[in-house]
């Protein structure tokens, strides 16, 4: 019997501890302790100056069942609250700096029971609104017309702001107010007229309550003060030094030579990194890697790259130049000028006006169109309709003299280059006539206009055909009404020269100077030499087998004022003639172009103004060959392979530039020419 009551005692109080037991288990399944982690996501990217971006404490508000509000700060980015009421909690963070700046926020809703007590907040929402004021600067000596267009772009594409600084003296500031706070990208084009001459793209960080400055340099002259390094934040927030390869801040490239640029990111995914190429201002690519073939001249290379991390962009600068490695006296492409505002087409003439733009001429549309050499590329400043087609353009070294001549009508006309309207003025039109005493042959054909020499002084030279005889009329256009001065005739000032009789010099070409003439009759090979020695006019004429089919001449230079050497371009050779006024003009030597090829179809052929280098044009082979000039010989250069057949070519002064036309091309070659004997 005690036995059994002992049982029954054990039982109650079994059947007690698991009421207690159950009544406790039921008690704690309302409550659990709950992990907080705090996740940053931060930038370590151009900022403001006096802002500290290192997260130092944070502050969170959790808001629960029955709206239930802790508030707790802390400094460690992981800890538990214990005994919290099971249900959805609302959790709210900030991450704050040692000043008490709030830099970012985050916001997740938990669900917390006994088996979910982990809770992650991710900070990802940058707080406040700030201000941006950047300052560019550039060379205003080499702006004319600057215009400068910023554009702001946030990470997600929420800002898209395009504004035009107003500049003044070489530098012009964006300011932007009450930006969002978060990582931009900011493209600046620097523009001279509607050129682009110069870009830049930045990483900007904007900061609530701060306001972001930096002063940008447009210069490519000027070194950047980072260069080449770029830093990202991996996924657990490390810093990353990604690198550049394909080219180093300072180097000289060679320019028109495709390369190939791309970004080493190391420990972070290449897909989760979002790269940006810009070449001066303009995107090329967004990939990891990039293709360029710049263009002669300095270049600004801008890197912009984002990860995943909320505000980890970075951005980087490299200033490089590429320059014309070709050899001494070569020309290499910089650009091609392609018909629009400038009229090409047809036969184009170019030749350089004495302010140094350049006059472009098109016997299509009958323009003449004045233009200004901005970076690698010609810009329009005015335009002038012609009454006739024109083949033929030269610019006197009387300063404000051009000359043109056309076959529409077998005229010459004469302008005067007014440059501080970037215009050519009172054309002065001659049909074709000459006086010298009674004689008034008439022009049927006009070979070439000469520049007026020491013997002719502010005069040019004419070269035609007519009566059956080769003129050469040292004469000016004039508006007299007078006669025999009228205004379509060529006065009797100068000389008259007769060539002789019923030969047809086509080919005629003449020094930079006037002082020496040289023409070649393809068909018999007769040729003339004409030398101003001691202020007389003298000509001497002889006739070489090795001349006929001569398709080009060019004079080439002259160890003295008595000598004259001329080279004409016969087939594949060169044949080189060499006299004086006294001893006549014969055949030097024969020169074989097999280094170039054959089947040239040399067309045209000048030197460059030192005299250092002749270059001839072929329109076989669609080239232009570069020869270096030497005391009796002609020595090989280079060939440059063009995108269209020549037919004409100028230099400039400083033999840094050369433009090349061709027949019916719709576009210009703009060349560049290394002028140094070192590399």
């Amino acid at each position: 019997m005690k036995g059994k009551k002992l049982m029954n005692m054990i039982n109650v109080v079994l059947i007690l501890f698991a009421l207690i037991s159950l009544i406790a288990c039921e008690a704690q399944s309302h409550t659990a302790d709950m992990r907080i982690t705090l996740e940053k996501e931060v930038s370590r990217t151009y900022a403001p100056n006096d802002v500290n971006l290192t997260i130092t404490n944070y502050q969170i508000t959790c808001t629960g069942p029955d709206n239930q509000q802790h508030d707790y700060n802390t400094s460690r980015n992981t800890f538990v609250l214990e005994g919290l009421p099971v249900g959805q909690w609302n959790i709210t963070a900030e991450g704050r700096n040692a000043e008490g700046l709030s830099l970012v926020r985050g916001t997740t809703t938990f669900d917390l029971n006994p088996t979910n007590t982990n809770a992650t907040v991710v900070l990802n929402e940058l707080i406040g609104t700030g201000d941006i004021s950047l300052t560019y600067t550039w060379d205003s000596s080499l702006i004319k017309s600057p215009r400068l267009v910023v554009t702001v772009k946030g990470t997600d594409n929420s800002v898209n702001k395009t504004s035009e600084p107003t500049p003044a003296s070489g530098s012009a500031v964006l300011t932007l107010s009450q930006q969002p706070a978060g990582s931009y990208t900011v493209n600046a084009a620097l523009y001279d007229g509607t050129v682009l001459v110069a870009g830049a793209v930045d990483a900007v960080r904007v900061i609530g309550s701060k306001t972001t400055t930096g002063t940008i340099s447009l210069n490519l002259d000027e070194a950047p003060s980072v260069a080449g390094h770029l830093t990202l934040e991996n996924k657990v927030g490390t810093p990353v030094d990604c690198i550049i390869s394909g080219i180093s801040n300072g180097e000289v490239v060679t320019a028109q030579r495709e390369m190939t640029l791309s970004l080493d990111t190391q420990s972070i995914n290449i897909d989760d990194v979002n790269v940006e190429w810009y070449l001066d201002g303009s995107l090329i690519s967004s990939t990891s890697s990039a293709t360029i073939k710049p263009a002669p001249g300095k270049h600004r290379l801008d890197i912009i790259a984002k990860t995943k991390m909320l505000g980890s962009t970075g951005s980087t600068q490299i200033n490089f130049e590429a320059a014309v490695l070709g050899a001494p006296g070569q020309p290499i492409l910089a650009g091609e000028i392609s018909n629009g505002a400038i009229k090409i087409g047809g036969r184009t003439n170019v030749d350089f006006l004495p302010d140094g733009k350049v006059l472009v001429v098109s016997d299509t549309t009958k323009t003449a169109s004045i233009c200004s050499i901005i970076r690698n590329t010609l810009v329009l400043d005015n335009s002038v309709q012609l009454s006739k087609a024109i083949k033929k353009v030269k610019v006197l070294n009387t300063g404000n003299i051009v000359t043109m001549i056309s076959d529409t009508d077998n005229s010459a006309i004469r302008w005067t280059y007014d440059k501080n309207a970037a215009q050519i003025i009172n054309p002065i039109n001659c049909l074709g006539n000459m006086y010298y005493n009674s004689a008034t042959p008439k022009f049927e054909e006009i070979y070439d206009i000469i520049p007026p020499s020491s013997y002719n002084t502010n005069y040019f030279s004419v070269i035609g055909y007519g009566d059956n005889a080769t003129y050469m009329s040292m004469r000016h256009l004039t508006n007299s009404v007078t006669e025999p001065n009228k205004s379509n005739n060529f006065v009797a000032s100068g000389k008259f020269l007769g060539y002789n009789s019923g030969v047809k010099y086509s080919l005629v070409a003449s020094d930079y100077d006037g002082e020496r003439i040289a023409s070649i009759d393809p068909t018999t090979g007769k040729a003339a030499a004409s030398i101003v020695t001691n202020g007389t006019f003298k000509t001497k004429y002889f006739q070489d087998p090795q001349l006929v089919g001569a398709s080009a001449i060019a004079i080439m230079n002259n160890p003295s004022t008595s000598a004259i050497r001329f080279v004409a371009a016969v087939g594949d050779k060169f044949v080189v003639c060499k006299g004086d006024s006294t001893n006549g003009v014969s055949v030097l030597a024969t020169i074989n172009r097999t280094a170039e090829g054959s089947g040239l179809n040399t067309c045209y052929m000048f030197t460059s103004k030192n005299g250092k280098y002749l270059y001839a044009l072929n329109s076989g082979n669609t080239s232009i060959s570069t020869y270096k000039l030497l005391a009796d010989d002609i020595e090989y250069v280079a060939k440059t392979e063009l995108s269209f057949s020549p037919q004409r070519a100028v230099i400039a002064n400083s033999g840094a530039y050369m433009f090349i036309t061709g027949n019916n091309a719709s576009s210009i070659l703009m060349m560049k020419i290394k002028t140094t004997e070192t590399n």
